[in-house]
């Protein structure tokens, strides 16, 4: 007898996605777009941009360098001091914010009108500001996270249905019983899309800060490869950011599927 593959193990998870018919479509796009890609080199349509094939035999000697991975290690210590800041303070001023009116009608206005300044506009006072480049940087990113994450925690405790509320008080919850077991369960489906969003917003803000200000990270990587006019080398960069972008949205996907195990289908 066959023993069974656990249903919350790694193979169990691979084993169904391996059996997705999507997961399958998802693979054959990619291997399309990238068959496309080359084929259009070979023939002569686009000749700036180099096919995947010398891009492949390119990257070990972009990624062999050192200062490869020190620079996923930088821009991946930046993203998520900035993303951890933005969370905490998100949740220390959104949640009060959430449960009470005239907080919200007092504070929100003032957030309203810095919310729709791009980071990026922040960054001649933040090099005034802040002493290092290194703090720059980290500022931008939490500023890039903060606002769409303290966005969807409003919507998240707005869009609870006041009937829980009501029914939880008229059983005699407490207002620490109201708090973890009805605003927290009903809000944490919109922070989790705050957070996927935040992150998104986070990379894109410091690779465009390390362009302009720093001295290591992705985006100075392929900063740099543009200065030495390495078309490989701002690919590689390029490619090497998505990846990232990707890997960290799904670390907030997995943390939202283990903090909200009743939306697993």
């Amino acid at each position: 007898m066959n023993a069974a593959i656990p249903g919350n193990g790694m193979a169990a998870r691979w084993s169904r996605r391996l059996r997705n018919v999507d997961f399958w479509q998802g693979i054959a796009g990619i291997a399309i777009f990238i068959s496309v890609w080359q084929i259009s080199r070979t023939i002569g349509l686009m000749t700036l941009i180099p096919s995947p094939l010398e891009i492949l035999a390119g990257a070990p000697r972009v990624m062999g360098k050192p200062d490869y991975l020190l620079s996923w290690a930088s821009s991946a210590q930046r993203v998520f001091l900035g993303f951890g800041i933005a969370t905490l303070l998100a949740l220390a001023i959104g949640v009060p914010m959430g449960m009470s009116r005239k907080l919200k009608q007092t504070v929100f206005p003032v957030l309203e009108v810095i919310r729709p300044i791009p980071p990026l506009a922040w960054l001649p006072l933040a090099i005034l500001f802040w002493p290092t480049p290194e703090m720059t940087m980290v500022y931008l990113t939490f500023l890039g996270a903060f606002f769409p994450i303290l966005i969807n925690i409003l919507a998240g405790i707005d869009n609870i249905d006041t009937r829980y509320v009501q029914a939880a008080l008229s059983l005699g919850a407490s207002r620490r019983a109201l708090f973890w077991k009805i605003m927290v369960p009903g809000a944490l489906p919109s922070l989790f899309t705050g957070l996927t969003i935040a992150m998104a917003i986070t990379w894109e803000v410091v690779i465009a800060a390390e362009m302009a200000s720093g001295d290591n990270g992705l985006g100075y990587l392929t900063w740099n490869a543009y200065m030495s006019h390495s078309m490989v080398g701002i690919l590689i960069g390029m490619l090497s950011i998505g990846i990232a972008g990707i890997v960290s949205s799904q670390l907030v996907a997995l943390l939202g599927r283990r903090m909200m195990p009743w939306l697993k289908r």
